[in-house]
């Protein structure tokens, strides 16, 4: 089974960028368990930014190959630190998207 047949996860996703592999992932036919997987990767690199991964990449690094290229620039030139806020928004709805798509895999 996939995500497309999915209200609510397919809801939380409008939260995330339409270029983000886990947005592409929630509206494709991939499993719940790939979106899982691939969400709580975005998470850990929203929640630290300059983390190195298991894998040798930074965070920023895997962020950019996942399709949040156009939000690290926003994030990049806000003054007013308002991307911090939209950080932490993302934040929680992958943290969401997580626990809805395990819980569906089940």
């Amino acid at each position: 089974m996939n995500s497309q047949s999915h209200p609510i996860l397919i809801e939380l996703s409008e939260h995330l960028p339409v270029t983000s592999i886990t947005y592409k992932y929630i509206h494709g036919p991939e499993s719940f368990s790939q979106i899982a997987n691939q969400a709580k990767e975005d998470f850990l690199c929203l929640s630290d930014l300059e983390a190195k991964l298991d894998n040798g990449l930074l965070a920023r690094t895997h962020l950019l190959q996942s399709g949040y290229e156009f939000w690290l620039k926003a994030f990049d030139a806000d003054a007013d630190g308002d991307a911090d806020d939209e950080r932490l928004r993302l934040i929680g709805f992958l943290k969401l998207i997580i626990e809805l798509a395990e819980e569906l895999e089940e």
